[in-house]
């Protein structure tokens, strides 16, 4: 076997472990595609191609019950990430906007760096507060379908109502003080602090449209597990 064709063979191999559980017939259909394509040099471009299916992260159908315990599996990891990630950066917001507290030139300035602290130990707790549990290890579909719910609720509730907009209104008084004080103290820097101001009003007006997107995927989910549950009418 040619070097190209069996780096192309590794490479689609690699993608198949690799690819979501939403892509993976697509990956395990352009594994066996590589079988009738002749020419080596050919092979190891379709396999390059092949690679675009690992931004695939679409979500894992519900056929029926049976498949409760593996999206199950898949939204639990999915979650898991999202919390760490999330941490990682309130955590980080924390610490640096506590440093500030003791550099910065005026109490306006002080007072925004702790409510904006305040307000990412807000963040952190929600994240904490609706991370996933574990994903049920009962085997029975029907039990697991009854968690597996329970799961997509509290997903769901994260993305809107009272849930979301705390958290987005609740950065908005710490961030304004913050960058109100530095320009009173350095009023040669204004242009600056209104484009972190510009910015920051920007990130929540998408943060709107997003969330909300995802509120309606998880609703959609819910609907779907439902008819799954109900069965053929």
């Amino acid at each position: 076997m040619a070097t190209s064709r069996r780096l192309a063979l590794k490479l689609l191999n690699a993608v198949v472990r690799l690819a979501s559980p939403a892509a993976q017939d697509w990956a395990k259909a352009m594994l066996r595609e590589l079988d009738f394509i002749e020419n080596d040099w050919t092979a190891l471009l379709w396999a390059l191609g092949s690679t675009r299916i690992l931004l695939k992260r679409g979500d894992v159908p519900v056929a029926d019950l049976s498949d409760i315990p593996r999206v199950a599996q898949s939204l639990t990891k999915r979650i898991r990430r999202r919390t760490l990630g999330g941490c990682l950066i309130t955590l980080g917001e924390t610490v640096a906007f506590g440093w500030f507290v003791f550099i910065v030139p005026n109490t306006m300035q002080r007072l925004g760096c702790c409510l904006t602290v305040a307000a990412m130990l807000y963040m952190t707790y929600q994240l904490v507060a609706r991370r996933t549990r574990e994903a049920p290890s009962e085997t029975d579909p029907s039990v697991c379908a009854i968690s597996y719910r329970a799961e997509l609720e509290r997903q769901r509730d994260f993305h809107r109502g009272w849930w979301f907009w705390s958290r987005l209104l609740i950065m908005l008084p710490g961030m304004l003080l913050f960058c109100l004080g530095g320009a009173i103290a350095q009023p040669e820097t204004i242009q600056v602090y209104l484009a972190i101001v510009a910015c920051f009003i920007a990130l929540a007006i998408a943060a709107i449209p997003l969330n909300l997107r995802l509120a309606r995927k998880y609703q959609r989910q819910i609907n779907e597990l439902d008819t799954v549950r109900r069965g053929p009418q």
